[in-house]
Order: structure tokens, then C-alpha cells, then sequence
């Protein structure tokens, strides 16, 4: 039997590998309007019936209150609050600074937040081009 971990792992590995393209098709919409940031997933708001079928190309958020981690899935840029807030938890427990890392040409990060707290993360990389 897996351990509870690995096989969410697997699903955050296969939900990037299955919405690579819309994954890409929204970091760069939303960098060129945003600026550079990052997508949270929020793995508490998805359900697993449309896990693999969501359609995050076609959200566009009217206003920059609507950019937080309170969606199942939403591009976060730099200046934002949530930003920040991601940004020190991650850089407490994980020693990488999401500001540095966001703004590496040719890549978004994609975060997928496992609890509540926002204490859990798991990290994935994606290559625009």
C-alpha cells in the first residue's frame, strides 16, 4: 500500500503532466497582464471528480482582490498579499525564495497547498517555452 504522501504526489505530478498546456497557456496570459508570480493550487477547494478536467485557461479575474489562495486555482503575482505570505512560509520550511525563483525567464512555479494552515506545500516547476 502507498504511503498518503507519494500518492499525492503523484496526483499534483499528474494533474501538471495532464493540464501542462492550459497550466502554460494561463502562467503566460496572466505574466503579461500580472507581471511574474506563481499559480497556487488549492487541493482543499478541487474535487477529485474534476481533478484532471478543470478549466483554468478560461478564468480571468476582474480584479487583483480576486488574485488569492482561496480558489482552487489562481495565478498569485509578486506584489500581491498572498505572495508574500507564501513566500515566508515556504522560505521558512523549505529554503527557497519564491521571488527569486518566479522571476527565472521561461518558468512558473505551480504550488499546490495541502491544508488550511497553508503550512504544506508541494513544488513544481514548468517551463513556459
Amino acid at each position: 500500500m502507498a504511503h498518503s504522501s507519494s500518492v499525492n504526489k503523484r496526483k499534483n505530478k499528474s494533474f501538471v503532466i495532464n493540464n501542462k498546456f492550459f497550466l502554460k497557456e494561463y502562467a503566460q496570459k496572466n505574466q503579461d497582464f500580472w507581471g511574474d508570480g506563481v499559480i497556487v493550487v488549492n487541493l482543499l477547494l478541487l474535487k477529485t471528480d474534476i481533478y484532471d478536467d478543470i478549466d483554468i485557461a478560461n478564468y480571468q479575474p476582474e480584479n487583483e482582490q480576486e488574485l488569492m489562495v482561496h480558489h482552487p486555482v489562481s495565478y498569485i503575482p509578486k506584489q500581491n498579499f498572498w505572495f508574500k505570505m507564501l513566500n515566508l512560509k515556504i522560505k521558512k520550511k523549505y529554503q527557497i525564495d519564491l521571488e527569486a525563483e518566479s522571476s527565472v525567464n521561461n518558468k512558473c512555479l505551480v504550488l499546490f497547498i495541502k491544508d488550511a494552515s497553508i503550512e504544506h506545500f508541494s513544488i513544481y516547476s514548468l517551463k513556459l517555452n
